[in-house]
């Protein structure tokens, strides 16, 4: 059994990201093949993320990191960082920024099928696998909570708590 369980995030974590497919979303009747994800979607998503923390008050250190709250944190970040998010759809559906913000094109819900899509996306689902290592270390752990401090009057205007 325990074999199975390791046999399995093996899988997940090093064979899966290198075979899988990426999600197609169909909007407005197009079909969009969303791309591979990188280090520079890491630092964009990680960054969405903190505001998205920060807008409910809480520290990312304080939250168990997992695909689904990390898509909830974006979610939260619409108000507060609505341009980083819409470059990033743009990006992920290999669109201009200019056409992400159309709404003959991209009507609203649109923004639900991206998300949704996105939290099935392989690269993410092998980044919080491999993630999740890494935030169980303590200085991981501090590292964030000093980040996540440091810039929260930045990210959304709040004084520092």
């Amino acid at each position: 059994m325990v074999e199975k369980k390791d046999e399995k995030k093996i899988f997940e974590r090093e064979i899966e990201p290198l075979i899988g497919n990426t999600p197609t979303i169909v909007i407005n009747d197009k079909e969009y093949k969303m791309r591979r994800l990188g280090i520079v979607d890491t630092f964009a998503l990680a960054r969405i993320i903190g505001v998205g923390a920060a807008g409910i008050g809480k520290e990312l250190v304080d939250l168990e990191m997992t695909p689904d709250v990390a898509i909830g944190l974006l979610i939260v970040g619409f108000p507060y960082a609505s341009k980083e998010i819409l470059d990033l759809f743009a990006s992920l559906l290999g669109v201009k920024p200019e056409e992400i913000r159309n709404p003959n094109l991209f009507p609203m819900g649109s923004e639900i099928e991206i998300i949704k899509a996105l939290a099935d996306h392989i690269d993410v689902k092998a980044f919080f696998t491999k993630s999740a290592e890494l935030m169980k270390m303590p200085t991981s752990k501090e590292f964030l909570k000093r980040i996540s401090t440091s810039s929260k009057k930045d990210t959304i205007g709040r004084t520092k708590k």
